[in-house]
């Protein structure tokens, strides 16, 4: 038996892994400056001010919004045929096109169907990364620090959102373009090093090639005289033998069957997975990001919604850190508890400010709703958002991962579309109040469930049921 390493994230062992984590974040830092810049944007397509030739209304604003849910489902469908199918490195390459078509056509709008094709590519760019990227890191860590790891995704998407919200407050419409359009070049330049996952190339039957994917990512040093050294070669021996046997003789390498969906606890699993996605999107935690400048502009505050918008993206930032440093440590299930029992909360108290206070107070309390929206996007952060794809990934049975992740992905596709298309109309038609009561009520149905039922993924190994 070879020793464990010591649970640290500065640990050698860890090093390639954080790295590879990180370069493949870059994507999901492009992507998320998209969602971050689209909601200041908005807010200025509507108004005099914008830097386009032609006007938006806020029927044509939804239809923005929601045209990225539209993009999400056919995005599903077609990474979830290609990620079994192909290697996790090419699905990882290959998801930065749609992204690219998005700047490019926000560069060279002449009309508002430039905009609705764009966003629609924003979401099948977001549909392969939210099932890419977790699927490429949850298989190329460790256990110790997998939770870590896959949660990084957070902290990429709310570092993403605020530097968004700050370059669209900014700066012009048309740089702004053409200096994201440049992150998801570095992305794929600086794939080109990594290797592909051992998992994924044992499966196709290529042993050498997966020791030494295996190797890189366990930051294993080889020289001339590897062969010498015990420890070294009791650990690439020891672990690599193991993962190659589970892969053999756990069937992962067969053929997927109807069956295998079919048994009590593979559905149990899915039910459960549906009711993060349905918490995931009809609490708000994402269409709020989309809206943010909205919120505070109709919330009554007198603060600039812009600079509001950024202080919310620092928020996030600081709940996506929270995840990371908690989650190894308390598990995934306490984390998300909490948060749900935060955003409900603290929906229901902003809610009820805008509702029962008149102008007067509004004006002299302005700060009131940015510290509820504070409290909803930290909690939503560090729980609701940022355990869901560890949860998502974790809980399902090793056999059907992917399929199962891609199943989850596509139904979340679906709630997304309905969650953009019809907060808009929430917002602005019925108003603050009814938006956040329905989205805590959300939280409360959700909540009480998987307070009984959610299992604690922490530890479980990415192999073994």
């Amino acid at each position: 038996m070879h020793t464990k390493p010591e649970i640290s994230i500065l640990n050698k062992r860890y090093r390639m892994q954080i790295l590879a984590t990180l370069t493949v974040h870059i994507m999901t830092f492009a992507h998320a400056a998209g969602i971050g810049w689209l909601s200041p944007t908005l807010h200025k397509l509507q108004s005099p001010e914008s830097p386009l030739l032609f006007p938006i209304t806020t029927e044509e604003a939804s239809w923005i919004g929601s045209a990225f849910g539209l993009g999400y489902i056919p995005g599903n469908i077609f990474f979830g045929l290609t990620i079994n199918r192909f290697d996790r490195k090419f699905n990882l390459y290959i998801l930065a096109i749609p992204l690219m078509m998005f700047w490019t056509l926000n560069y060279l709008a002449q009309s508002v169907e430039y905009l609705y094709v764009g966003r629609f590519c924003a979401g099948v760019a977001s549909a392969g990364i939210f099932l890419a990227v977790p699927l490429f890191i949850s298989e190329i860590s460790d256990k110790e620090i997998r939770g870590a790891l896959t949660s990084m995704i957070m902290m990429s998407f709310s570092a993403g959102l605020l530097i968004g919200y700050i370059m669209a407050t900014y700066l012009n419409y048309h740089i702004i373009c053409c200096i994201i359009f440049a992150l998801p070049i570095i992305y794929l330049f600086g794939n080109i090093f990594l290797p592909e996952t051992p998992q994924c190339l044992l499966k196709r039957g290529y042993e050498q090639q997966a020791k030494m994917s295996f190797i890189f990512y366990k930051g294993i040093e080889i020289n001339d005289n590897v062969e010498h050294s015990e420890q070294k070669t009791s650990i690439v021996v020891s672990e690599f033998d193991e993962l190659k046997a589970i892969i053999e003789k756990g069937g992962l390498d067969t053929p997927v069957m109807l069956k295998d969906f079919l048994n009590k606890s593979t559905l149990f699993s899915f039910f459960t997975a549906a009711n993060l996605c349905v918490l995931n999107q009809f609490s708000g935690s994402f269409a709020i990001m989309n809206y943010m400048a909205n919120i505070f502009a109709e919330s009554g505050s007198t603060l600039n919604p812009n600079v509001s918008s950024i202080l919310m993206g620092c928020v996030q930032m600081l709940g996506a850190v929270t995840v990371i440093v908690l989650v190894e440590r308390f598990g995934r299930r306490p984390l998300l508890l909490c948060s749900v029992v935060g955003m409900m909360a603290t929906m229901y108290g902003f809610g009820a400010f805008v509702q029962f206070t008149g102008a007067e107070t509004k004006a002299e309390y302005n700060w009131v709703p940015i510290v509820f929206m504070m409290l909803v996007v930290f909690n939503s952060a560090y729980g609701v958002f940022g355990c869901f794809f560890a949860l998502v990934v974790e809980m399902h049975p090793a056999k059907i991962r992917s399929e199962a992740l891609s199943i989850s992905m596509l139904f979340i596709g679906v709630l997304l579309f309905i969650t953009l298309k019809l907060f808009p109309y929430f917002l602005f038609e019925l108003g603050i109040p009814v938006t956040m009561y329905s989205c805590a009520t959300v939280c409360v149905v959700t909540g009480i469930y998987l307070f009984f039922f959610l299992p604690e993924t922490k530890g479980k190994s990415m192999e073994k049921d």
